[in-house]
């Protein structure tokens, strides 16, 4: 495929992510002309959605905006690409959001998706691109979040059945702390 092309089909593409797709445009044609970061892999393809998949799945420049941004509009897991310090996948939740608890509160982080199922990834600041992500809130304190305390200050993101909480500071490593009353959620596999 060439840049015209490129271009042509970018503007016939649906409303909805059209202006993206623009945005994106351009970073990948600065002066009218494809970067030569970008050549190979746009003449490898056949439509825009097979190149920006590409730029995606090459994760060479997995914190730049344009990656983010193709990570958003991608239907890949895109947190693959990155290692978190703390896993657990596959909670099953009774509730529309994974439970943070603040002493007799509660608060439920969204995870981007209506499914009953999702997971929940604890990354060190910057060490996600978190302009893939949707920033949520940013929380501080002692909380606990499925069986794990917390104590610091964290920002909140969700994307697609995930919650990722990134480490802006804290006093210690999450530690495990089991709460044999705690039924909101069971989280079937962790790793970290």
């Amino acid at each position: 495929m060439d840049l015209a092309t490129l271009k042509s089909q970018i503007d016939a593409s649906p409303l909805s992510t059209r202006s993206t797709y623009q945005r994106m445009y351009l970073y990948v044609s600065p002066g009218g002309a494809i970067d030569d970061a970008y050549a190979e892999l746009l003449d490898a393809s056949t439509s825009y959605r097979e190149f920006f998949n590409r730029i995606v799945t090459d994760a060479e420049d997995r914190m730049s905006l344009l990656w983010a941004e193709a990570a958003r509009l991608s239907h890949h897991d895109w947190l693959g690409y990155f290692t978190p310090d703390l896993s657990i996948e596959k909670i099953r939740m009774k509730t529309d959001g994974v439970p943070i608890q603040f002493g007799t509160g509660v608060m439920l982080a969204p995870t981007g998706s209506r499914d009953n199922i999702a997971n929940l990834h604890v990354f060190n600041q910057g060490a996600f691109n978190a302009q893939a992500a949707d920033f949520v809130t940013s929380i501080g304190g002692t909380f606990r979040v499925l069986d794990y305390e917390f104590c610091g200050i964290y920002g909140v993101y969700k994307s697609r059945g995930n919650v990722i909480l990134e480490t802006w500071e804290a006093e210690h490593e999450p530690q495990y702390k089991p709460d044999k009353n705690d039924t909101c959620a069971v989280p079937l596999k962790a790793t970290a």
